[in-house]
């Protein structure tokens, strides 16, 4: 592929890349995740700015308690690897909080991984950790409780 080429698909695709929009839970901070089921992911990370969204956990040694991405608005989200050295899944969730979509993400890639439908929130876990806590496509945020950083 010609460089015009790739920078033009990356113009196509900006508008839908998970660092755009505003937010609606805090800042900075983090959240304990509630969904049906009874189950529960405690103090992720939030990912609320487009500062915050575009380094995402790019840089880091491993995964630690994953990332909450949140947007004001609810739009077709896109994710890539680039500089995260440790394989991911990403889940989108709907503006009523219905988990749609699990992506396997690979270490190191290029690749975008794209949500196809309208997403307000994206949650990155370590490969496979939404199988081990028992979310699936289907399962619904009912709650989030959000502590703001200084």
């Amino acid at each position: 592929m010609k460089r015009w080429q790739l920078t033009a698909i990356v113009f196509l695709l900006l508008p839908f890349v998970g660092v755009c929009g505003g937010a609606h839970t805090a800042v900075s901070g983090t959240c304990d995740l509630f969904f049906s089921g009874g189950i529960s992911i405690e103090s992720i990370p939030v990912a609320s700015t487009v500062e915050r969204r575009s380094k995402g956990l790019s840089g880091r040694e491993f995964v630690g308690y994953g990332m909450l991405f949140t947007w004001a608005d609810s739009e077709p989200r896109a994710f890539t690897m680039r500089g995260v050295r440790f394989p991911l899944s990403v889940g989108f969730l709907s503006d009523d909080g219905t988990l749609f979509s699990i992506e396997h993400m690979e270490a190191a890639s290029d690749k975008f991984y794209l949500s196809m439908l309208p997403a307000s929130d994206a949650i990155e876990l370590s490969f496979g950790q939404f199988e081990r806590v028992g979310l699936v496509v289907g399962s619904k945020l009912i709650r989030r409780e959000c502590k703001v950083s200084g």
